[in-house]
Formats: structure tokens, sequence, C-alpha cells
């Protein structure tokens, strides 16, 4: 399967909100969801998430950065999908991604068509 399991580990943390609530549902431990996060913002140069008080949150760089990583994933799925059909995880979750401040655009793929709805917030 084609993937960035950093990618995938960051979405899960911002999902859950919880570095350990993450690792859990990856089957990964706490400390390599940490090094992976680690990794991560070593490599873009930003911290992604912030830290403080037993809570994570998205940083501003960390919310630009998660609406990337989820087109990324998504388009990771539609290539695997597409390319291998037996390997497809069920139906693929839209991507979304922001037009302007009150608009969204989801896009997604299924049998091999690419789908795009508009979506006012």
């Amino acid at each position: 399967m084609l993937e960035d399991k950093r990618l995938k580990i960051f979405a899960a943390v911002v999902e859950y909100g919880s570095f350990t609530a993450a690792a859990s549902s990856l089957g990964l431990t706490q400390p390599a969801v940490s090094q992976s996060i680690a990794e991560l913002e070593k490599t873009l140069g930003v911290q992604l998430l912030d830290r403080s008080r037993g809570e994570v949150r998205l940083t501003e760089k960390g919310e630009q950065f998660m609406g990337y990583a989820r087109q990324i994933i998504h388009w990771y799925n539609v290539a695997n999908e597409n390319i291998n059909p037996s390997s497809a995880d069920g139906p693929l979750s839209p991507a979304r991604v922001s037009i302007d401040p009150s608009t969204d655009a989801e896009i997604w793929s299924s049998g091999g068509d690419l789908h795009i709805e508009i979506v006012h917030k």
C-alpha cells in the first residue's frame, strides 16, 4: 500500500487529540507516535502541534499542513484503489480543500470517476 506513515500518524493525533489515543488506534506505542511527529516537524522545520497542559492542538502551521496532509492521504488512497482495487480499505473519505473562508470543496474518487462537491460553511 502506498502511503506516508508519518502523515497517517499526524492525522490520527489530530483526530484523537492525543498521542496515546492515536497510538492505540494505529496499533503503535506512544513513543513511536511522538518520534514520528518529531521527525515530521523536523523535516518541515515548523511546530505542527502545541502540546500544553495535557492538550494537543494544531498550531497555525499545523492547521495549514493538515489540509495538505488530508489531500495527500486521499490521493494515496485513490492511487491504491485504482492501481490495485483489491487493496482498497472500503469507500474513500473525501478530501476537503478550502477555497475561501466560507467555501470548501470535497473531492473524492469512486469507480475511477473524480467527484467534486462545493460546500458552503
